[in-house]
């Protein structure tokens, strides 16, 4: 009978595989104490419920667009990462990866993760004339990186010259794809998602990218701005305030009907993905380009807030209580620049919120799926 309890337990597992059910092992623990007869009905209504659950629908995968300033930071490299193994997992689609950041290594890296995934055709895009083309402490030397004179990381694009433009991208992504279906996530400046929503009919389609946007994408996602009662009178968070004007156009052209949900610098500050996850998790490859990264970035070991991860988790698995929201409401920029929300019944912009068990909660999740090895 000992091993009716294995399969259960190995039967549960697999189909909570996000959190352990340490709950469901201890009432199977009292099954197998009750004598056989009771036994035996007990493990039948069990493992027809388990059955049940197990052949429920799963939700149809998120399509997703990536929008990011990869090189600024490096919590950008780890939301792609937790892209990938959600995709892997089937709970998204990622349709593109767009770069604000105006250097070619931001581009070439991102084409480097895809790559590492298993993923390298998904549509890259790049920005020009962005608002800055710094390069960052990581991601040329990523690209870059050889053994005995031969690059370690297969990449699709030699040069970044081969890319096509970002709102170009993000046109024909759109184009494609049915109404109302797709998630953006933007983890950087404003400065793409501003150029689409002004962008003109063209050979793409013959609706403006305003018009595309109505059409197509059902929910905004994006890291930006500060929300908690503590923020200093000075602070400008960074995707704010390196792109004030295309901020402003976002939250001025964006069509009233679609969601908008805004993680605030608070969110990701409260969630650090640690060091020991780094050190440890990757190991499963002698070069893994967002752990190369991470080192690269600072002096190991540190521990690095979540910013751009929260967007993506919140974006794929809106439902699973990881976070709140706070009242309906209205976004905007206002006279110095700053993203503000005000409260508005029929308002449908919101910004994440947090409680100390969802920050403990949040952070093994997030560090399990950075670190989740590419699908076979």
């Amino acid at each position: 009978m000992e091993s009716y309890y294995e399969m259960i337990v190995v039967l549960e597992i697999r189909l909570y595989p996000e959190e352990k059910p340490y709950h469901l092992i201890r009432l199977i623990r009292q099954l197998f104490e009750m004598k056989d007869a009771m036994k035996l009905k007990l493990l039948a209504v069990f493992l027809c419920f388990s059955i049940f659950q197990s052949e429920s629908p799963a939700a149809p995968p998120v399509k997703l667009v990536f929008d990011t300033d990869m090189g600024n930071d490096i919590d950008d490299a780890l939301a792609l990462a937790v892209i990938h193994a959600l995709q892997s997992r089937g709970e998204c689609e990622l349709l593109g990866v767009t770069s604000s950041k105006d250097n070619p290594w931001s581009i070439l890296y991102c084409d480097v993760v895809n790559s590492f995934y298993g993923r390298p055709g998904i549509p890259l895009g790049t920005v020009s004339k962005g608002v800055t083309n710094l390069e960052g402490s990581y991601t040329r030397k990523v690209v870059e990186t050889s053994e005995k004179g031969q690059p370690v990381f297969a990449r699709r694009f030699q040069n970044a010259d081969q890319i096509p433009d970002a709102v170009s991208v993000l046109r024909s992504t759109l184009a494609a794809q049915p109404d109302h279906s797709v998630v953006l996530v933007v983890v950087g400046f404003s400065t793409n998602i501003a150029r689409l929503l002004q962008s003109p009919g063209d050979q793409i389609s013959p609706l403006t990218g305003l018009e595309l946007v109505s059409r197509k994408v059902k929910l905004l996602s994006q890291m930006i701005g500060r929300f908690d009662q503590d923020k200093p009178a000075e602070f400008h968070e960074y995707n704010a305030k390196l792109d004030v004007p295309a901020a402003k156009t976002v939250y001025k052209l964006w069509p009233a009907e679609i969601p908008i949900v805004v993680s605030g610098w608070e969110i990701g500050r409260a969630i650090q993905n640690r060091a020991s996850s780094i050190q440890h998790d990757y190991n499963y490859v002698k070069y893994h380009p967002v752990k190369m990264g991470y080192e690269y970035w600072h002096k190991m070991p540190y521990d690095r807030p979540t910013y751009d991860l929260t967007s993506v988790l919140y974006a794929i698995r809106p439902g699973r209580g990881y976070f709140g929201l706070s009242k309906p409401g209205q976004f905007k920029i206002n006279k110095l620049g700053k993203l503000e929300h005000t409260v508005k019944p029929d308002g449908n912009q919101q910004y994440l919120t947090l409680t100390p068990d969802q920050i403990i909660r949040v952070q093994e999740v997030l560090e399990n799926l950075s670190s989740q090895p590419p699908a076979k």
